[in-house]
C-alpha cells in the first residue's frame, strides 16, 4: 500500500523488494561472467607492462574467491529465496558487489600509483566501463549499484585527490562527477524499474477484478435463469388449479360453487404468497437499498415474531418458548423482523416434535438472535446451499403449502443489507440453530410497543361531521371500478381519477378536501401516488392520511402518515388501512 508520497510499506514494500531482487538476480549471471573476464584481461595488460609486480597473483585469486562466493549466494537464492526475508538477500547482494567494488578499486589504486600513463589511462577506462556497464544490471536494488560504484571508483577519485598537481585534482573531480551522475541514473533507473513492477501489479489486480467480476455475472445469471425456472413451475401450479376449477363452475350448483369458490380464492392466496417473496427476495438483492438504521427494543420484535407463530407450534404441539430481552439494537427492524420471521418460520414448519426457542445472547458489543428447534437438522455439506433460491431439502416434491424456498436467501440479503452476519449450526437428527448478530444500541431511547399504543389512544379519532370522503387514483380502470364499488360499498364517499392532473381537477370540482387518499405509486406522467400526496396536504395545508398500493417490489420507503400495501391486496387488508388511519372500527363485510 502506498502512501501520499507514492512510497510503499509494510507487505507491499517487501513483495516489492522481492521482485527487484528476482529481477536483479536474472542479470547476476552475465555480470559475474564480465567480473572474470574483465579481471584477467585487466591483469594481463598490467602484467605485459611490469612483469614482476607480487600483488597481482592474490588479487585474482581473491577476486575469483569473491566471484565463486557470489556464484553460490547466487544458487542458494534460486532454492531457497522464499526461506529468508526480501531484506536478507538485499543485504547479501549488497555485500557481495562491496567486496568485489573493493577489489577493482584496489586494483585501479595500485595501476595509478605505477606512474605509467598507459596504465592509467587503462584503468580510468576499465573502472568507469565496469561502473557504467553494471548500471541497467545492478540498478534494480540501488544499495548493490551504490555499493559496487563507490567501492570501485572511490580508490581512485581519492588518490588523484591527494595528489598536488592541479590537473591530477581535475580527475579527481571529474571521477566524482562521473559517479555521481551513474547514482543519479542508477536511481532513475531503479524508478523505472518499481513503476513497472506496480504498473504490472495493477494490470494483474485489474484482470482478477474483470475475471472476478465475470464470474460473479455469470453466476447470477445462472441464478435468476434457475430462479425464474422454478418460480414459473411454481406459478402454473395454482394457476393450473384456479383453471380447472373455473372450467367446472358452470355446471355445478351453488353449493359446490361455494366451495369451487373458496379452492380458487386459496390458489390466489398461493399465488399472492410467491409473488410476496419474490418482491423480498428482489428488494433483498438490490445493492443500492438503503437499510433505515434506528434504535430498536427487541422485547418489541420478538413479541411480535412470537405472536405470529405461537398458533402454528401449538397446532403442532411444540414447545414454543420465548426468552425476552430489555436490551435495544441498532438496526433496520422491518428487516430483522422479516429475518427472524424466516427463522422462526423454518423452525416451525420443520419441527414436528420438541421445542423451537428464541433467544438473545449478547457477545461484546454484539447481541446474537438464536432460533433453536428439535427438527431434523441439516447435513454439513447441505449448509451452503439452502440460502440458494428455492432450494428445499426437505420439500424435493415442491409442495407449495410447505413454502416456496425462498425465506433464506430473502434473510440472507437482508441480512447482508443490514450488515449483520448469520450463522448456521445444525446436528442432523437433533435439530438445527440459526442466528443473526447485531450490534447493541449505544445511547438513545424509543418508546416500547405498549407506550406508543397509549400515545395513539390519547389522540383520539378526529372530529368529522360529513362522511368520510376517499380520492381514488388508479390507472387501470378495472382496479379503480372495483375498488370505487368497494369502498362505497363500505359507506364511503369516492372521487375517482385515473392520473394526477385528474385527481387535482376531481378535488377542485368536488369542493372539500378528501379525508383520505388512495393512489397507485406508478401513475401516467410525470407525477407519481407519493408526489400526489405531496400536492394535495401542500395544497389544503393538512397532513391528508394516505394510503400507497403498488407492485413495485422498489417503492420509497412511507414517512409516518403514509401506509404502503403490496399488490395484489385483499379487501380486509384495505379495510384495516383504512381503519388505522381514521380509527374507524374495519367492516364486518370485509
Amino acid at each position: 500500500m502506498a502512501n501520499g508520497s507514492g512510497e510503499l510499506y509494510g507487505a507491499d514494500r517487501d513483495a516489492e523488494i522481492r521482485e527487484l531482487t528476482a529481477l536483479m538476480a536474472r542479470q547476476i549471471p552475465v555480470v559475474l561472467a564480465a567480473v572474470v573476464i574483465v579481471g584477467v584481461t585487466a591483469l594481463c595488460v598490467v602484467e605485459s607492462v611490469h612483469a614482476d609486480l607480487g600483488w597481482t597473483g592474490p588479487w585474482l585469486a581473491s577476486l575469483l574467491v569473491v566471484t565463486a562466493a557470489r556464484a553460490g549466494m547466487l544458487v542458494a537464492y534460486r532454492l531457497a529465496a522464499d526461506r529468508f526475508g526480501p531484506l536478507f538477500w538485499k543485504a547479501g547482494f549488497t555485500l557481495a558487489s562491496l567486496f568485489s567494488g573493493c577489489l577493482f578499486g584496489l586494483f585501479g589504486w595500485h595501476v595509478v600509483s605505477l606512474g605509467n600513463s598507459l596504465l592509467t589511462a587503462f584503468a580510468i577506462m576499465m573502472l568507469t566501463g565496469l561502473t557504467a556497464g553494471s548500471l541497467a544490471s545492478l540498478s534494480a536494488l540501488r544499495a548493490v549499484y551504490a555499493a559496487f560504484a563507490i567501492s570501485a571508483m572511490g580508490p581512485v577519485i581519492v588518490w588523484f585527490a591527494l595528489r598536488p598537481q592541479a590537473a591530477e585534482q581535475a580527475m579527481a573531480i571529474l571521477g566524482l562527477a562521473f559517479l555521481l551522475t551513474h547514482l543519479g541514473y542508477s536511481q532513475l533507473q531503479n524508478g523505472t524499474f518499481r513503476d513497472l513492477i506496480r504498473l504490472r501489479d495493477h494490470e494483474r489486480r485489474l484482470v482478477s477484478e474483470i475475471a472476478e467480476a465475470r464470474d460473479r455475472a455469470e453466476r447470477s445469471s445462472q441464478e435468476k435463469t434457475r430462479f425464474l425456472l422454478a418460480a414459473g413451475h411454481d406459478l402454473r401450479q395454482p394457476l393450473y388449479a384456479m383453471r380447472l376449477l373455473l372450467d367446472t363452475l358452470e355446471g355445478a350448483d351453488m353449493e359446490h360453487r361455494r366451495a369451487r369458490i373458496a379452492s380458487i380464492v386459496q390458489s390466489a392466496d398461493a399465488i399472492r404468497d410467491l409473488l410476496d417473496r419474490m418482491l423480498e427476495a428482489a428488494r433483498a438483492g438490490v445493492g443500492g437499498y438503503a437499510p433505515h438504521m434506528g434504535i430498536v427494543r427487541m422485547d418489541d420484535i420478538l413479541r411480535q415474531v412470537s405472536l405470529e407463530f405461537a398458533a402454528d407450534a401449538a397446532a403442532k404441539s411444540l414447545d414454543f418458548c420465548v426468552v425476552g430481552t430489555r436490551r435495544a439494537v441498532r438496526t433496520d427492524p422491518v428487516l430483522l423482523t422479516q429475518i427472524l420471521r424466516n427463522f422462526v418460520g423454518n423452525a416451525v414448519r420443520h419441527t414436528q416434535h420438541g421445542r423451537v426457542l428464541i433467544g438473545a445472547r449478547p457477545r461484546g458489543n454484539r447481541l446474537s438472535l438464536q432460533v433453536w428447534d428439535t427438527g431434523p437438522g441439516i447435513h454439513a455439506d447441505d449448509i451452503p446451499t439452502i440460502f440458494e433460491p428455492f432450494r428445499q431439502l426437505s420439500n424435493p416434491g415442491r409442495q407449495a403449502r410447505r413454502g416456496h424456498g425462498l425465506g433464506l436467501t430473502i434473510a440472507r440479503g437482508m441480512a447482508e443489507i443490514i450488515g449483520a452476519p448469520i450463522e448456521v449450526r445444525s446436528w442432523p437428527g437433533r435439530g438445527s440453530m440459526f442466528a443473526i448478530t447485531v450490534d447493541l444500541a449505544v445511547g438513545g431511547t424509543i418508546p416500547s410497543s405498549e407506550e406508543r399504543l397509549d400515545r395513539k389512544r390519547q389522540a383520539g379519532p378526529p372530529v368529522h361531521e360529513e362522511g368520510v370522503v376517499v380520492l381514488v387514483v388508479e390507472d387501470h380502470p378495472t382496479a379503480r371500478a372495483v375498488l370505487v364499488d368497494i369502498l362505497e360499498g363500505w359507506g364511503y364517499r369516492t372521487i375517482e381519477a385515473q392520473d394526477s392532473d385528474a385527481a387535482l381537477k376531481a378535488v377542485v370540482r368536488a369542493g372539500p378536501a378528501p379525508d383520505i387518499i388512495v393512489t397507485d405509486l406508478r401513475l401516467p406522467g410525470a407525477v407519481d401516488g407519493m408526489s400526489l400526496i405531496a400536492r394535495m396536504r401542500a395544497r389544503f395545508g393538512r397532513p391528508i392520511p394516505a394510503l400507497v398500493v403498488t407492485g413495485d417490489p422498489l417503492a420509497p420507503e412511507p414517512d409516518s402518515d403514509i401506509i404502503v400495501l403490496r399488490k395484489p391486496i385483499s379487501s380486509g387488508e384495505l379495510a384495516a388501512a383504512l381503519a388505522s388511519m381514521r380509527n374507524l372500527p374495519e367492516n364486518a363485510g370485509a
